[in-house]
C-alpha cells in the first residue's frame, strides 16, 4: 500500500483529504506543521507528500525547502496545497522544488487525478533509475570477473524463460529478466587475488569467495522495491542447493525461493556450456547429463525437468546471445 504524508494545520482539511485518500486505497499519516512532517520523514518512508503552505511553527515553504535539499527525501514527489487566489504562494512553493500543486477548496476529480498521476510518475522514474543502477552494477561485476556480459544476459534470458514456464505472471517474468543478471554482483567485494586466481582455490579462499552471495544481498537491500527486492533475493540464494548443501545459509528444498532455484539452473547451464580461460565448454549432451545428476541434490527436480523439456528454446537463447571474441 502506498503511503502519503499529509501536512496541514487545519484538522477539518486533514480529515476531509484523509477520507478521500483512504477510500482510494492509500495509507495516510497526518502532520500539523512542517516540523512534525520533517520528524516523520526521518523515521518513516512515504511515497508522496501533501504540503499545506500557511502553517504555524514551521510553514510549508521552509518544510518544502528542507525536504528538497535533503538527499534522502528530495525524490519523494511533493504537492503543495494553497488557496486558488494565492498565485504568488504557489509560485514560491514550486520554485522551492515542489513537483505539483493543488488548490483549496479541492475539486474531487482533480484531487484524485493529481495524486494518482504524481504516484505513477514517481514509480516510473524510480523504476528507470533502478534499472540503470542494476545495469551499472552488473557491468562493474563483469569487469572484475572472468565472465562475459553475454553470460549475464543469457542467465537473465534463461531465468525469464524458466520463470514463465513455471507459471510466473508476465510482470514478474520481466523482473526476473532484469534482476537475474545481478546474481554475482557481490563479487565486487572479493579480492582480485581470489576472484581471478587461475588455479583451484584453497579452503580458506573458497570460504571468502562464498561471501559474495551475502555481499550482493547487502548491496541490493538499501531500498524496498519489487525490482531490488528480487535482485537481492537472487544474489543471496542462487548458490543454495536443493539438498541443503549449498551456501550461504544451507537452505533446503522449498526453503529456497523460486527465484534462487531458477537462477541456479540457468547459471550452471551457462557456465557448463561456455568456454572460459580456465576451461573448455561442455557439449549440450554432457551438460544435460551433469544437470540430471544434480536433480534433487543441487537442483529443484521439477524445475530442472521443465528446463530440460524445453532445451530447444534454451539452446535458441544461447545461440542468440553468443560471446563476442575479443582482440
Amino acid at each position: 500500500m502506498q503511503r502519503i504524508l499529509l501536512c496541514d494545520d487545519e484538522m477539518m482539511n486533514r480529515k476531509l483529504a484523509s477520507k478521500i485518500l483512504v477510500k482510494e486505497g492509500y495509507e495516510v499519516v497526518e502532520a500539523e506543521n512542517g516540523e512534525e512532517a520533517l520528524a516523520l520523514l526521518e523515521k518513516e518512508n512515504f511515497d508522496l507528500i501533501l504540503m499545506d503552505l500557511m502553517m504555524p511553527v514551521m510553514d510549508g515553504f521552509e518544510a518544502t525547502k528542507k525536504i528538497k535539499e535533503n538527499e534522502n527525501t528530495a525524490t519523494i514527489p511533493l504537492i503543495i496545497i494553497s488557496a486558488l487566489s494565492d498565485k504568488e504562494a504557489i509560485h514560491k512553493g514550486l520554485s522551492l522544488g515542489a513537483d505539483e500543486y493543488l488548490t483549496k477548496p479541492f475539486d474531487l476529480v482533480e484531487f484524485r487525478l493529481r495524486i494518482s498521476n504524481a504516484l505513477k510518475m514517481s514509480r516510473l522514474q524510480n523504476s528507470k533509475s533502478e534499472k540503470e543502477i542494476l545495469s551499472i552494477m552488473a557491468k562493474m561485476a563483469e569487469y572484475r570477473d572472468n565472465e562475459t556480459s553475454q553470460h549475464t544476459v543469457r542467465v537473465g534470458e534463461f531465468s525469464a524463460l524458466l520463470a514463465k514456464l513455471w507459471g510466473w505472471k508476465k510482470e514478474r517474468v520481466e523482473l526476473m529478466r532484469l534482476t537475474a543478471p545481478m546474481h554475482d554482483v557481490g563479487k565486487v567485494g572479493i579480492a582480485d587475488s581470489i576472484l581471478l586466481k587461475p588455479g583451484k582455490l584453497t579452503e580458506d579462499e573458497y570460504e571468502i569467495m562464498k561471501a559474495h552471495a551475502y555481499i550482493g544481498y547487502q548491496l541490493l537491500t538499501h531500498k524496498e522495491t519489487p525490482l531490488l527486492k528480487l535482485a537481492a533475493e537472487i544474489a543471496y540464494t542462487h548458490h543454495e542447493k536443493y539438498d541443503g548443501s549449498g551456501y550461504p545459509r544451507g537452505l533446503k528444498g522449498d526453503e529456497i525461493p523460486e527465484s534462487g532455484a531458477i537462477v541456479a539452473i540457468a547459471d550452471v547451464f551457462d557456465a557448463l556450456t561456455s568456454e572460459r580461460p580456465y576451461k573448455k565448454a561442455f557439449s549440450i549432451e554432457k551438460t544435460i547429463e551433469i544437470l540430471k545428476d544434480g536433480s534433487g541434490k543441487h537442483f529443484h527436480p521439477e524445475m530442472l525437468s521443465l528446463f530440460l523439456e524445453n532445451i530447444d528454446k534454451v539452446i535458441a537463447i544461447k545461440e542468440a546471445h553468443k560471446d563476442v571474441e575479443s582482440f
